[in-house]
């Protein structure tokens, strides 16, 4: 499986951070009992990380979905 995260200066001094495919689809196909891959594991714990380096930083509109599952 091939997973490509963007991660993208806006204006405002913000961040915007994509996946393909998705988070969503991503969850969807564990949710579904399809086999885990390495990248999906990967992929997941670096839109978790980014979104608490993110919060640490104080406020930032960053375009991830939030993740009910630690890595």
């Amino acid at each position: 499986m091939k997973i490509t995260l963007t991660i993208e200066d806006t204006p405002g001094n913000k961040v915007k951070v994509t996946a393909e495919p998705t988070f969503e689809t991503l969850m969807k196909m564990i949710v579904s009992g399809e086999k885990e891959t390495s990248a999906m594991g990967y992929a997941l714990m670096c839109v978790n990380k980014i979104r608490e380096e993110s919060r640490r930083n104080g406020p930032t509109r960053i375009l991830v979905p939030r993740i009910g599952r630690k890595w």
